[in-house]
């Protein structure tokens, strides 16, 4: 007599969808194994080769002195030096409250600027080795710094608020009086905005929007506007006069950026977060248009629709982990005036995957150089900078925080079986103890646990951390921890979560298995 009992391993196949809805129809292979297509939650997780989730590495400060009495701190910015003596140097500026400061990498902030206008969005360039300093105060004029003082740009810039460097040029734009001039300085000279050869062009002037931002990518010059109507322009050629003069197409109308600080790069495309909170990029736009179903962030546009405050989204930032194929977002929630959520996009596959960060207190986030290697780093709402992705599972060495993945509810092809849970089991990799905990949801009734316990010992994962030629491969780099589920209980449609809140725990989950038998069809509630 053939055996009612299947043991059914779970893969996951897809990332934070919320927009999915909290079902998934999925029926197991003849071998058992079942593709999970999205997570109705996945917190402070980033997801591996394979799909699995694996818990965020932890933070720790950069700085150990709180700076600016514990402000938030506004923007973050690794600025190098490089001279005329290969011994280029490194200054990491931020902007918190009415100052400007600057450490020599050593996690020391001393000030190096006073008198700004209070909470407003900066923007930093580099520009023939010097830092350009700007903010949409509409007060507070451009400066540069050149790692031993701040001054005034000098000549007579104008009054702006963001910039980018685009053919040996500044470009500028964010002027209160004129929100839809773009500006151009002279060749190699960021103070003078007189010469012949520099000058201006009119973005559709008086279209009730302003410009956003401004980017080089692919030869162009890519100009937003926003916040309502929204646009996006390329300015092609190189001068102002002559064969290769600038000349402005306008490519695609009803889509904008909500501001400079959202641009990304990623792959081989600029990516850009609109004032409703969607983010997009430029290639799937020239696919697609507008068409929302295209954007980056199309499986979690209900949450962003629900959660956002939108009236200060133009504090949100972006910043891209090539080494680790990610993108993080910080942006408000609920009532709060300043960023205090992390989304991640993963797109390291051809079908981005999300999650949400919550353990990290990020108001702005930046890639830095920390001992000559690129990492994360974020500024926080009380005056310090953290490193992120540390090999600690903890934030500040000391505070624990929660991985949770939750699976969609699934009958396994059908509503009308009758199953009941006998057995689990979590496949769990990374050196060290991992307590992590399963719970599962049968159709209507209260939430059942298992804790899953797993020590998994040896050298190091092959994965980010292993070093070639000096870290040990891990011989049992995963372990199938199974449990029986005597109180399993009997169900239709069945949601699973998995949640890891030991402090200095990590969990890389590549499986999740469960043991079902199969019953008779039933049609009773």
């Amino acid at each position: 007599m053939p055996s009612k009992r299947r043991t059914l391993k779970h893969q996951f196949g897809g990332g934070w969808a919320t927009d999915f809805g909290l079902s998934a129809d999925v029926t197991p292979s003849g071998s058992g194994d079942v593709t999970v297509p999205f997570l109705v939650e996945a917190e402070n997780v980033y997801y591996e080769l394979d799909g699995g989730p694996r818990k965020i590495g932890g933070a720790s400060k950069l700085n150990g002195t709180v700076v600016n009495a514990g402000n938030e701190i506004r923007g973050l910015f690794d600025f190098w030096r490089q001279g005329t003596a290969f011994a280029p140097t490194q200054k990491r500026v931020i902007y918190s409250g009415t100052a400007i400061y600057a450490d020599a990498a050593d996690g020391t902030f001393v000030s190096i600027q006073t008198g700004l206008v209070d909470d407003k969005a900066p923007c930093f360039t580099v520009f023939n080795d010097n830092l350009i300093l700007s903010n949409d105060s509409a007060v507070d004029v451009p400066m540069t710094y050149d790692q031993t003082a701040v001054t005034n740009l000098g000549g007579t810039p104008p009054l702006f608020s963001f910039s980018c460097v685009h053919k040996n040029r500044v470009f500028a734009a964010g002027v209160a009086t004129l929100p839809s001039r773009l500006y151009y300085s002279k060749t190699l000279d960021a103070a003078n905005w007189t010469d012949a050869t520099s000058g201006s062009i009119d973005i559709d002037p008086n279209d009730g929007d302003r410009i956003t931002a401004i980017a080089s990518y692919k030869n162009d010059l890519w100009v937003f506007k926003g916040p309502y109507r929204g646009s996006i322009h390329r300015i092609t050629g190189s001068a102002n006069t002559g064969s290769d003069s600038f000349q402005r197409i306008t490519f695609i109308v009803g889509l904008g950026a909500v501001s400079h600080n959202t641009l990304f790069r990623f792959r081989d495309d600029l990516g850009f977060m609109w004032s409703d909170g969607t983010i997009h990029s430029l290639q799937a736009t020239a696919a697609y248009g507008d068409f929302n179903e295209a954007a980056l962030s199309r499986p979690i546009h209900s949450y962003i629709k629900a959660n956002l405050n939108y009236t200060f989204i133009s504090r949100a930032w972006a910043a891209t982990d090539p080494s680790r194929s990610l993108v993080a977002f910080t942006i408000p929630i609920g009532t709060s005036q300043y960023c205090n959520q992390v989304l991640m996009l993963d797109y390291s596959r051809q079908d981005v995957r999300w999650a949400s960060w919550p353990a990290l207190n990020a108001n702005c986030v930046a890639r830095v150089y920390d001992s000559l290697s690129p990492i994360l780093m974020i500024g926080g709402r009380d005056g310090f900078v953290r490193k992120t992705n540390i090999s600690n599972k903890s934030i500040d060495t000391s505070t624990a925080y929660q991985a949770k993945v939750t699976l969609p509810f699934t009958d396994y092809g059908s509503g009308l079986v009758m199953k009941t849970l006998t057995a689990a089991s979590l496949k769990l990799g990374s050196a060290g103890v991992s307590s992590s905990i399963l719970n599962w949801v049968r159709d209507t009734q209260a939430q059942q646990s298992q804790t899953f316990s797993a020590t998994v010992g040896g050298g190091a994962l092959l994965d980010s951390t292993f070093i070639l030629g000096t870290s040990a491969l891990q011989g049992a780099a995963f372990q199938d921890v199974f449990k029986p589920i005597e109180d399993g209980g009997e169900f239709r449609s069945i949601q699973f979560q998995v949640v890891n809140a030991g402090l200095n725990e990590d969990m890389s989950l590549r499986a999740l298995g469960a043991t079902i038998e199969v019953g008779a069809e039933s049609l009773e509630a």
